[in-house]
Protein backbone atom coordinates (compact mmCIF):
# COMPACT_ATOMS: atom_id res chain seq x y z
CA UNK A 1 0.00 0.00 0.00
CA UNK A 2 2.89 2.37 0.71
CA UNK A 3 4.19 1.99 -2.82
CA UNK A 4 0.98 3.53 -4.14
CA UNK A 5 1.21 6.36 -1.61
CA UNK A 6 4.76 7.16 -2.70
CA UNK A 7 3.72 7.11 -6.34
CA UNK A 8 0.75 9.39 -5.66
CA UNK A 9 3.00 11.79 -3.78
CA UNK A 10 5.44 11.91 -6.70
CA UNK A 11 2.60 12.47 -9.16
CA UNK A 12 1.28 15.34 -7.03
CA UNK A 13 4.73 16.93 -6.81
CA UNK A 14 5.35 16.94 -10.54
CA UNK A 15 2.89 19.74 -11.36
CA UNK A 16 4.34 21.84 -8.54
CA UNK A 17 7.88 21.28 -9.77
CA UNK A 18 6.82 21.96 -13.35
CA UNK A 19 5.15 25.25 -12.38
CA UNK A 20 8.17 26.31 -10.34
CA UNK A 21 10.45 25.49 -13.28
CA UNK A 22 8.24 27.53 -15.62
CA UNK A 23 8.22 30.45 -13.16
CA UNK A 24 12.01 30.41 -12.84
CA UNK A 25 12.39 30.05 -16.60
CA UNK A 26 10.19 33.08 -17.17
CA UNK A 27 12.34 35.04 -14.74
CA UNK A 28 15.52 34.03 -16.50
CA UNK A 29 14.17 34.90 -19.97
CA UNK A 30 12.00 38.02 -19.58
CA UNK A 31 10.33 38.98 -22.84
CA UNK A 32 9.20 42.56 -22.27
CA UNK A 33 11.03 45.62 -20.92
CA UNK A 34 8.70 45.68 -17.90
CA UNK A 35 9.47 42.05 -17.11
CA UNK A 36 13.20 42.78 -17.41
CA UNK A 37 12.86 45.72 -15.04
CA UNK A 38 10.94 43.60 -12.53
CA UNK A 39 13.64 40.93 -12.65
CA UNK A 40 16.35 43.55 -12.06
CA UNK A 41 14.49 45.04 -9.08
CA UNK A 42 13.82 41.63 -7.54
CA UNK A 43 17.46 40.65 -7.97
CA UNK A 44 18.57 43.89 -6.30
CA UNK A 45 16.18 43.25 -3.41
CA UNK A 46 17.48 39.70 -2.97
CA UNK A 47 21.05 40.99 -2.92
CA UNK A 48 20.12 43.64 -0.35
CA UNK A 49 18.40 41.10 1.89
CA UNK A 50 21.36 38.73 1.65
CA UNK A 51 23.75 41.57 2.51
CA UNK A 52 21.64 42.55 5.53
CA UNK A 53 21.61 38.97 6.74
CA UNK A 54 25.39 38.67 6.34
CA UNK A 55 26.09 41.91 8.21
CA UNK A 56 23.61 41.02 10.93
CA UNK A 57 25.29 37.68 11.60
CA UNK A 58 28.87 38.87 11.12
CA UNK A 59 28.56 41.79 13.54
CA UNK A 60 29.96 41.47 17.04
CA UNK A 61 28.08 40.36 20.09
CA UNK A 62 24.48 41.45 20.26
CA UNK A 63 23.66 44.15 22.78
CA UNK A 64 20.55 43.87 24.86
CA UNK A 65 17.97 46.63 24.62
CA UNK A 66 16.44 47.56 27.92
CA UNK A 67 13.80 50.05 28.99
CA UNK A 68 16.40 52.71 29.84
CA UNK A 69 17.87 52.58 26.33
CA UNK A 70 14.41 52.89 24.77
CA UNK A 71 13.52 55.84 27.00
CA UNK A 72 16.76 57.60 26.00
CA UNK A 73 15.94 56.99 22.34
CA UNK A 74 12.32 58.14 22.52
CA UNK A 75 12.80 60.91 25.07
CA UNK A 76 10.69 61.82 28.10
Amino acid sequence: MEINADREERVLQRPVIASLAAFIGAGLRPTTPLARAIVVVLAAKLIAVAAMMVFQHVGGPKTAVDAAAISRLLGP
